[in-house]
């Protein structure tokens, strides 16, 4: 008689989920930063590593929402922004109304 020891085979470790953040939090950051800086790029950049964190980084779910939601409101706010400025300028330059000042 014998006896044979008949092992398990080897289980192989399923890859770990991500847990890093690092779009989602550049993403926010960036987001931020445009608010006070108006540099549309920033927005731009930070709504797109918000989208890139939101697919790639399932923890960080929220902060890549709040990074896409900030970035476009902070958009939104330079563009209106910038037009209301153009509708009171362009005027003012086409007629040359500014010569009266000096």
């Amino acid at each position: 008689m014998t006896t044979e020891t008949l092992s398990a085979p080897a289980e192989t470790a399923a890859p770990a989920a991500s847990t890093s953040n690092t779009y989602s939090v550049l993403g926010l950051v960036l987001s931020i930063l445009s608010i006070p800086t108006g540099m549309g790029p920033l927005a731009i950049a930070g709504v797109v590593l918000g989208f890139l964190g939101r697919s790639k980084e399932p923890a960080a779910r929220t902060m890549a929402d709040w990074a896409i939601i900030v970035g476009f409101l902070s958009l939104f706010w330079w563009v209106g922004f910038a037009l209301l400025a153009a509708t009171f300028l362009l005027p003012v330059v086409f007629t040359g109304a500014w010569l009266a000042l000096f």
